[in-house]
This record gives structure tokens, C-alpha cells and sequence, in this order.
């Protein structure tokens, strides 16, 4: 951080992608231009290094440790929080938080090897035997295109895509590999021991994986947000249950239900709006279909498999997802400052009351 504007020399600007259009650091030229018009100036203002110049003109996406939340303070003249919000609003903040066979599970599914301890040095943006096998897979759909062909993605490199890539897609081969020198790149910022990082994906990838919008709620992203939005739980008392329950030799009925919920929701971020907004999906089949898996893998309990198969997703009600109240009179000078930020910067401001479109 300087003083003063930071020179074209000294930095770039993302272009349009999910991560930096919903932090709006897509639209900070725009943003400075509409502010300087009237009169605001930049008194400091980060410059970037050599280095990470030469990462971005390569085509590389910015190695930067990234927020997991974004969001909206307002703060008094004593510098006291008039208004705060954050999103997702739901999240773990260390991986210790994190439910032990939640983490066994996702593994199991989306990358086996990256906690293995064996391997320090590890780069987890690339498992090469789920890569070979992908590509060896895609080959024989282009000679069957009835042939089903498995994904190669780490989590390191799926973060990448949703964060940064068009859309939040891989639309070719050359944005795998950006993804891919993306992600290596931002693993080793710490030096050659990844372990550290490694952990840290798995928490950034539970906080922030995209899981659909809702009606009454908007976009969904990180597991927390998903069980309040799509099934109505809350984040402490799911929590609570999935990290004992699910490991008991009889496990509750409410264990069960929080661990089938849990799960489904990792496997419904491969097409998340099929999964999540149609009814008629087969998600519950596929979740089941996992259960069992699972099971026969020793990642969980046979226990647990007999109890959740016999529960339904959506459990004894439907799904709701309704915050509480809010007074408007408790809110009305964050409201006006709002507005007249979004005024500034010629930027939408929700009428919900909770935070930014």
C-alpha cells in the first residue's frame, strides 16, 4: 500500500468473471472514474508486485489469498458499525471447524490424495491419475458419445473455474491449463510445503462452492448457506449432529438426515441447478447411489448408510428458508448512506434490507 493512485504500471484490473464481478473489483476503473467526478479522491491504493505483474500478463489468474466472504460496512464517525453484512453468511473458519467425515466424504469424491500427509511438497492442483483417467475417458467419448466420461478437476483447479473462469466454466483445454498453473502457482506463495494450503482448499472449497440461487434467498454459495437455503437447517445445531452422529454405532434418525442432506449437496455442485431447482431430479437416487458407495469404501459406517437410505432429503417438511424480520427503523441512517453510495457508484442496493444484489 502507497499513497496516492496506484500507476497503470503497477497494476491490473480482473476482467468480468463470478469472483471479481460479485466483489466488484471488475468495475473499480468505473468505479474510481464516477467518484473522482465528484470530487472523491484516492488517497492510497496497493501496488502490485514485479512478480505477480508478470503471473497476470501471462495469462495467469492474480496469486492472491482470496476472502471467502464479501460484504458491506458501514461505519459511524467514532469508526462503530452502523450496518454489516457478509456473504455466504454461513461459514467455517478453520478446518478444525470442520466435521471430520464431511471432509472424508468430499475426498472420497472429489480428490482422494489431497491430504496425504506422505507428500508435503504435493502440488494439489494436479492428481495425475484422475487426470490421466479423465483424458483417457474424454477420449472414448469422442469415439462413443453415449460414454460417460468422469471429471479430472481438484479442488484446487475447481476453485479456480467458479471463482474466475467465463461463466464458471471450463470451456477448453487451454482454460484447464490456466486453471491448473493458476492454482500450482497460488499453492507454493508459502514455500514448497503445501500442507497448509491443502487444508485451507478443502475449507475455501466448502465455504464457496456455487450451489444455485433460490427464490426468496439469491445465489447460494459454501455447504452453510446451502443446508439453511435448500433444506432449512441451521448451521450449529447440522453441525452439531454431523460431527458425532453419523459415527455412532446407532445413529439417530436427525444424524442421519444431516449427514444424507450434507452430502447431497456435494454431489449436486456438478450441475447444481438441475440437482437443486427441479424437483424431478434424481438427486435423491444419486445420493443414495453414493450412500452405498461410500459404504462398501469404509469411509462411513454401514450404520449410517441403512439409517440415511430410509430417510427422504427433505425430511418430515419442506425446505424453508426465511430470515427474521428486520426493522426498518433500525436500519434507516445505514439505509440512507447506502443508497447514496449506490447512488455514487451507480451500483444497485437490494430493497431487502440484508445487503447488495
Amino acid at each position: 500500500m502507497q499513497p496516492g493512485p496506484s500507476p497503470d504500471t503497477a497494476v491490473r484490473y480482473p476482467h468480468d468473471s463470478p469472483y471479481d464481478e460479485r466483489l466488484g473489483y471488475s468495475k473499480l476503473p468505473e468505479f474510481f472514474d464516477k467518484l473522482r467526478a465528484r470530487d472523491f479522491q484516492i488517497t492510497a491504493q496497493a501496488r502490485m508486485s514485479a512478480d505477480m505483474l508478470e503471473a497476470i500478463d501471462q495469462g495467469l489468474y492474480a496469486p492472491y489469498r482470496e476472502k471467502t466472504q464479501l460484504g458491506l460496512a458501514v461505519l459511524d464517525c467514532r469508526k462503530q458499525p452502523l450496518f454489516a453484512a457478509r456473504y455466504p453468511e454461513r461459514t467455517y473458519a478453520s478446518f478444525e471447524e470442520l466435521p471430520p467425515l464431511l471432509v472424508k466424504s468430499l475426498l472420497f469424491i472429489e480428490n482422494r490424495e489431497l491430504l496425504d500427509d506422505r507428500y508435503p511438497t504435493r502440488n494439489p492442483a494436479v492428481d495425475w491419475v484422475r487426470l490421466s483417467k479423465a483424458a483417457f475417458e474424454q477420449a472414448l467419448h469422442g469415439f462413443n458419445p453415449e460414454h460417460k466420461s468422469a471429471g479430472g478437476s481438484t479442488l484446487a483447479t475447481q476453485i479456480e473455474k467458479y471463482r474466475h473462469s467465463p461463466e464458471g466454466r471450463t470451456a477448453s483445454a487451454s482454460e484447464k491449463l490456466r486453471q491448473m498453473a493458476s492454482a500450482s502457482l497460488r499453492a507454493y506463495q508459502g514455500g514448497p510445503d503445501t500442507t497448509a494450503t491443502r487444508h485451507r482448499l478443502v475449507v475455501d472449497y466448502l465455504n464457496t462452492v456455487p450451489l444455485s440461487a433460490k427464490p426468496g434467498f439469491g445465489e447460494v454459495n459454501g455447504i452453510g448457506d446451502g443446508l439453511w437455503a435448500w433444506y432449512g437447517r441451521d448451521f450449529a445445531q447440522i453441525n452439531a449432529l454431523l460431527r458425532t452422529g453419523p459415527t455412532s454405532a446407532d445413529p439417530t434418525p436427525a444424524a442421519a438426515l444431516a449427514y444424507k442432506q450434507a452430502l447431497s449437496l456435494l454431489i449436486a455442485q456438478r450441475r447444481p441447478t438441475y440437482y437443486l431447482g427441479d424437483s424431478q431430479s434424481d438427486l435423491e437416487a444419486l445420493t443414495n447411489s453414493h450412500l452405498r458407495v461410500l459404504a462398501k469404501e469404509g469411509v462411513i459406517p454401514g450404520a449410517l448408510r441403512d439409517a440415511a437410505l430410509g430417510l427422504r432429503l427433505a425430511g418430515d417438511q419442506p425446505a424453508r428458508a426465511t430470515p427474521p424480520p428486520v426493522s426498518f427503523v433500525t436500519r434507516k441512517a445505514s439505509t440512507a448512506l447506502r443508497s447514496q453510495l449506490a447512488t455514487l457508484l451507480e451500483a444497485p442496493v437490494s430493497t431487502d434490507w440484508t445487503g447488495w444484489t
